[in-house]
């Protein structure tokens, strides 16, 4: 590793505000004054046991090289001690100091690769019923084909895409870091929010609905766009979150394929353009530093507004599907009984027609089936929902909390309607619905 001077270089770390900065302000005005220009912002998340035994999070700010990252890196993990590094992104948008000299001088030596974080739970409660259809490891490589086509159409440019992971239990998590090429020469983007622009036309030109999902009654989106706002962060390869199961995040592989790792400097999102004669491309940022335009990830939908986004994302399939449900007498008869067993209700205009015979039905409700929350049996931040297999006559109650990590519960039909959907299906050895 080269190319960046005094390259084992670090400052810090910042903790603590002292005399009316913070130590992100500490941390800009130190590198306003120096002379390395190999310096990089860099976050760490870490936690100690205070003096009441309790564990207290915390968060500190570096400056250091590539290199004084990588053997810090090393020395941690020698030596049983978690790596928890992010990259703090260089902002022309500066809030620190009220001239951004710190950051325009960073600007200078360093340029920003475009970067995708895609993270949703599993199982995921889809809007679209496309989606919901989906393998989930497939929705990933999907945001991977959709974001590389958007990139070289956006950008005229061609791309190469390095994809880390950091799975889990009951969550998948990709980071997508883009090197972009004009004429075999690297582009690099201004700053975060010249991506963030990107971002906004990508969110205009394509349809990312289809990858929201519902949450707790909100509606949210397996794409994160929080992550281009000013100073925001951004974690390293081989680093994980702080005090959760979160795992290391690690080099799955290239898009396109293509053989071989990338070294530990080029999955950095910040790129020196002293090295590989790097250019810029000709684009700034938008003009909120905070979200995409559309505002929509986050967000809490009306009644009006689901029903209205739900009924848009049906396909012809969808729709042949639920004609054929509402023909039935099982679907009617199966709709009282749960709503018998459910006293706050169910909503089943939000019900999605999987298949010839399975229905998925979310729910608006934290109760947990098995009563493990801590608050009367609920989780405060859970979501559950149902599985109805008319062709076994079986309903089974999920739920999604970590704490059950998607664990079911059968909830039983009477056994005169278990019977009547059994005969349904065996009588009918095929069942054509014309699209």
């Amino acid at each position: 590793m080269s190319g960046e001077g005094n390259s084992m270089r670090k400052f810090g770390p910042w903790s603590k505000r002292v005399a009316g900065k913070g130590p992100q302000h500490q941390m800009h005005t130190k590198y306003r004054m120096a002379i390395e220009k190999g310096l990089r912002y860099i976050a760490q998340d870490n936690s100690y046991i205070d003096s009441s035994g309790k564990k207290i999070y915390a968060r500190q700010y570096w400056l250091m090289s590539a290199e004084a990252l990588y053997d810090t890196m090393k020395f941690n993990s020698k030596n049983g001690i978690q790596n928890c590094f992010y990259e703090l992104m260089p902002s022309s948008a500066c809030t620190h100091g009220g001239d951004n000299v710190a950051c325009s001088k960073m600007l200078k030596h360093f340029g920003t690769r475009a970067y995708l974080d895609i993270e949703f739970k599993q199982p995921c409660d889809w809007v679209d019923h496309a989606t919901s259809a989906m393998e989930p490891k497939v929705v990933g490589q999907k945001i991977v084909k959709m974001f590389h086509k958007h990139i070289e159409r956006y950008m005229k440019c061609d791309c190469q895409m390095i994809i880390l992971k950091s799975h889990r239990q009951n969550k998948l998590s990709w980071h997508f870091i883009v090197i972009c090429y004009r004429d075999g020469i690297e582009y690099l983007f201004h700053d975060s929010l010249a991506v963030m622009a990107v971002m906004e036309a990508w969110d205009e030109s394509d349809d990312l609905r289809m990858f929201d999902y519902h949450e707790n009654g909100v509606v949210k989106n397996a794409i994160d766009t929080s992550v281009y706002s000013t100073h925001k962060l951004f974690r390293i390869y081989g680093n994980q979150k702080e005090g959760s199961n979160s795992g290391t995040l690690e080099f799955a592989c290239y898009y396109p394929m293509k053989p071989g790792k990338p070294t530990f400097r080029d999955m950095l999102v910040l790129q020196p353009y002293a090295e590989n004669e790097r250019l810029q491309f000709d684009l700034r940022g938008v003009d909120s530093t905070t979200k995409l335009k559309r505002q929509r990830i986050g967000k809490k939908p009306s009644d009006h507004t689901t029903t209205k986004r739900m009924k848009q994302s049906y396909s012809h399939n969808h729709l042949a599907l639920e004609q054929f449900f509402f023909g039935l007498d099982i679907w009617r008869d199966a709709k009282l009984h749960l709503q018998k067993y459910f006293k706050d209700g169910i909503n089943f205009d939000v019900a999605q027609f999987k298949s010839i015979d399975t229905v998925y039905v979310p729910l608006c409700t934290t109760k947990c089936p098995f009563n493990k929350g801590s608050y009367n049996g609920s989780h405060r931040t859970n979501h559950s929902y149902l599985y109805i297999y008319f062709g076994s006559g079986s309903c089974f109650w999920f739920c999604q909390d970590i704490d059950c990590k998607g664990k079911k519960k059968q909830i039983d039909f009477p056994l005169e309607l278990k019977m009547k959907m059994r005969e349904v299906y065996q009588r009918k050895k095929s069942i054509t619905i014309q699209i």
